[in-house]
């Protein structure tokens, strides 16, 4: 007895530290102005150097791997799912060793090898063992309470902190980067909006006044970012919400008409207007936000141009996980070298360049998976699998205007593949 209650202790403290560190790894400092920007290879953008969150999530990866394999019962997972999982991890090695022989001779294999291994060590930690050992209600509890308490302390905290947190004239709060940000608020918002319907009692502490209140600073947060996508975002899961869960509530029912025929009545009477107007900033007519006018449409074109052209480089093989990185020298990845604009900014062209025609056939096929994925969450009986629906639905344009999620650095990368194992797992009917 003592021994499984050890293995649950250990199984815990680990998953928590794993998604502790997504959020934690991308904290800047440069608020308190006593932490440098870089001191390799412990500090990087004055947080976290990328070094100690590998190494940390590699030790925390091995044991939960170990624990994993030693279990006699696991979840059952979705089939489909599984031989994704599969498929995507041989294609994957397979196309790397093409790779090391035809495209990337002239670099370290060990480089090569060592990026392959990070993006499995990525989809098995995150999208199967985590979701096979934790409980999905202490994921949402985790995630709901970390990105609430990082977002709503960077609002609170910004008369004092206003210069450290803005980038370009956009919110990034105690975050290094713009998407950090992003992927916090986004995430707070769509994992703490259905405490609005709530069948529980309210009291003192739990009052709607106050999740209300939280739930339009995290969304001034998003605002704030000025990232179109952002707020189309949290649109979809607000709405997506108030249709999806019920409640008993006379109050609730009420507000959802309200809503709805609100919405209804608003594209009848001003949705040709409201389709100029979105049209004008994804266009850069105007301006969204504090974000200068930009013609998204015209940017995104260009950077899928760009990437297309890098995939025609090596269309069967691509030219891999760590292109992003690598130059015209035989040495070792360094995160300085990291370059955005060898980004597609989208999924699928980014899978090509990254692992040729197979890939790319996988990343259509994953977007498939998306799509059913979450409506089988919304349509599940229990709350939490209904939020991570929201969740993959809020996030499906997102998805297309991003890249391929293989980073074990990335923020959203984690969250968006522990999303994906928790909606993988067939504990229970629809």
């Amino acid at each position: 007895m003592i021994y499984k209650i050890s293995i649950a202790k250990i199984i815990h403290i680990s998953c928590a530290a794993l998604i502790a560190l997504v959020f934690m790894s991308k904290l800047s400092f440069k608020w308190t102005k006593i932490i440098p920007y870089s001191i390799p290879p412990f500090i990087f953008q004055h947080g976290v150097h990328p070094f100690i969150n590998f190494g940390l999530q590699l030790f925390l990866a091995l044991v939960l791997f170990f624990i994993w394999v030693k279990l006699k019962e696991k979840p059952p997972m979705s089939v489909t799912y599984k031989m994704y999982i599969y498929t995507m991890i041989t294609v994957l090695i397979v196309q790397t060793l093409f790779q090391i022989t035809l495209v990337n001779f002239s670099h370290s294999v060990l480089v090569q090898l060592g990026g392959l291994g990070m993006a499995i060590m990525l989809i098995l930690i995150y999208g199967v063992v985590i979701p096979s050992l934790l409980d999905l209600d202490k994921f949402i509890t985790w995630v709901k309470t970390i990105s609430v308490v990082l977002v709503i302390a960077s609002f609170l905290t910004l008369p004092l902190f206003y210069t450290d947190m803005f980038r370009g004239g956009r919110f990034v709060g105690f975050f290094k980067h713009i998407p950090h940000m992003v992927t916090a608020s986004t995430s707070a918002f769509i994992f703490f909006l259905p405490k609005i319907f709530d069948e529980t009692p309210w009291t003192l502490k739990r009052n709607t006044l106050i999740v209300l209140l939280g739930l339009m600073i995290i969304a001034l947060c998003v605002l704030l970012t000025s990232t179109k996508a952002a707020f189309v975002t949290i649109l979809i899961s607000a709405i997506a919400s108030i249709i999806v869960f019920k409640s008993n509530k006379l109050s609730f029912r009420l507000f959802k008409f309200a809503v709805l025929s609100s919405l209804l009545l608003s594209i009848l009477l001003m949705g040709i207007p409201t389709a100029q107007f979105v049209s004008d900033i994804s266009t850069g007519k105007i301006s969204f936000g504090l974000r200068p006018a930009q013609d998204g449409v015209q940017t995104r074109m260009e950077e899928v141009s760009r990437g297309w052209s890098m995939f025609e480089r090596s269309p069967y093989f691509g030219l891999g996980l760590l292109y992003k990185f690598l130059n015209n020298r035989d040495e070792g990845i360094e995160v300085e070298s990291y370059n955005s604009f060898k980004d597609p900014h989208n999924l699928f062209v980014s899978a090509a360049v990254i692992g040729g025609y197979p890939l790319f056939a996988l990343a259509i096929f994953g977007y498939i998976l998306m799509i059913v994925g979450s409506i089988r969450g919304m349509r599940h009986r229990d709350n939490n699998q209904k939020i991570l629906g929201i969740f993959l639905l809020a996030h499906l344009p997102v998805f297309v205007i991003y890249h391929a999620h293989f980073s074990l650095g990335g923020m959203g990368d984690r969250i968006y593949w522990l999303v994906f194992g928790y909606l993988g797992i067939s504990d229970s009917e629809i």
